[in-house]
């Protein structure tokens, strides 16, 4: 027992318990906001259409961060990166404690989206440069589990210190945790360069990009990010409103979305290992299937604590295990080099997925009077997804990743 803990490899551990810290509160501050939805409406007398496009605007600067802090953290380093991106999101929360017309919502929540854009895309890439290449994916449904797990125990703290002492002073207790992130950013500073690196050791920034574009299996991969960024922020935004609307208890929104992240915890690990073993591209294909088959369900089915919670549960595990089979395609083609900042760039088309998830659900609220028509929409992408995803060529992956190696060998 002492010769295997002597073999641990204490630098991925620190990377490993950095990353998982840094993605479980940032994510689940993020899926709380969707619970200021009303009290903020109310403070400033809008509709729910300008809530909605305020996080839609959270999410499209959180997508333009996430390249940009992805290629600084490829350049600089993921720790002084989330550094400067954790000083914005104090600034953030504070900005937007203090509120007072729809500027000051809109400038905070744009700040708080472009100074937390990175974090997710940062700690993947040091986790898999750091790891080794066979169980990369399921590393990386160890940090998502993480962030499945930050909210499923925050959003109901944050729900309660909304109602027991207000969403200002709530603000401020987020405040304090954002503080406690600089430690973390401190450990993701151990990650090391992979051994596999020097496959593309003389490949640019520039040159990365340029390859990723051009990559059939890429472009579809992004087009398909874009649904599940559309599915994510649609609920988390839109379902306690919803929710509210159908009379329900006031404590099932919250606990609906912590339940999705409970579960995202098994989904994550889930897809993770699985994406080890199987093909990433057609368990994605399942994964929005099975998603828009229980988008179908729920809205035909009558609202009740129990459907709601179950739905919860059930799409909590198909929630964010999009992502150790995306990240993991990237890195399958492309090798670990330049993860942060290529996952950054597909996440960028998550994030205008979730844009539009965000405005187009206030939007049909204020023009209809219910969410109806969304569940519908969410559906039929759902579909669109599963389809785009089906044709992406595993073989054509390994054969470009082959190719590199040849070149690399030849050289």
């Amino acid at each position: 027992m002492l010769s295997d803990f002597k073999n641990i490899n204490w630098v991925f551990l620190t990377v490993l318990i950095g990353g998982c810290a840094l993605v479980m509160i940032i994510l689940g501050m993020n899926h709380g906001l969707g619970l200021y939805l009303i009290p903020i409406t109310e403070h400033l007398n809008i509709g729910r259409e300008l809530f909605g496009l305020s996080i839609a605007f959270q999410v499209l600067f959180a997508g333009i961060g996430a390249p940009v802090f992805g290629a600084l953290a490829d350049r600089y380093g993921p720790g002084k990166t989330t550094l400067f991106g954790t000083v914005l999101l104090i600034i953030s929360r504070y900005w937007m404690a203090n509120i007072d017309n729809t500027f000051d919502l809109f400038g905070s929540l744009s700040l708080l989206g472009f100074g937390g854009g990175g974090f997710l895309g940062i700690a993947l890439g040091a986790v898999t440069r750091t790891a080794v290449k066979g169980n990369r994916s399921l590393y990386v449904g160890i940090i998502m589990s993480a962030g499945s797990f930050g909210q499923f125990i925050l959003v109901p703290i944050i729900n309660f210190l909304i109602q027991r002492f207000g969403w200002i002073d709530s603000m401020y207790y987020m405040i304090y945790l954002s503080i406690s992130l600089i430690m973390f950013c401190y450990f993701l500073s151990f990650s090391s360069t992979s051994s596999e690196d020097s496959d593309n050791k003389g490949q640019t920034i520039g040159e990365a990009l340029k390859e990723a574009l051009s990559n059939k299996n890429f472009n579809l991969l992004a087009l398909g990010f874009f649904v599940c960024g559309f599915h994510v922020i649609f609920v988390s935004t839109h379902l306690p409103a919803f929710l509210e609307d159908q009379l329900l208890p006031v404590w099932v929104a919250g606990w609906a979305l912590a339940l999705i992240g409970l579960f995202n915890i098994l989904g994550t690990l889930m897809y993770g290992y699985l994406g080890d073993s199987f093909s990433k591209k057609n368990l994605l294909t399942g994964l929005y299937t099975l998603r828009s088959i229980l988008f179908l369900v729920f809205f035909l089915s009558p609202k009740t604590e129990l459907t709601v919670l179950v739905f919860a549960s059930l799409l909590g595990i198909l929630w964010l295990s999009t992502v150790p089979l995306t990240s993991g395609i990237i890195t399958d083609v492309f090798g670990p080099k330049y993860t942060s900042m290529l996952f950054g760039i597909t996440l960028f088309s998550h994030n205008v997925g979730s844009f539009f998830g965000s405005w187009l659900g206030g939007r049909i609220f204020d023009m209809y009077g219910s969410y109806d028509l969304m569940w519908v929409i969410c559906v039929f992408v759902g579909f669109a997804s599963a389809a785009v995803h089906f044709p992406i060529n595993g073989s054509a992956i390994l054969r470009v990743e082959s190719q590199r190696l040849k070149v690399s060998t030849v050289e």
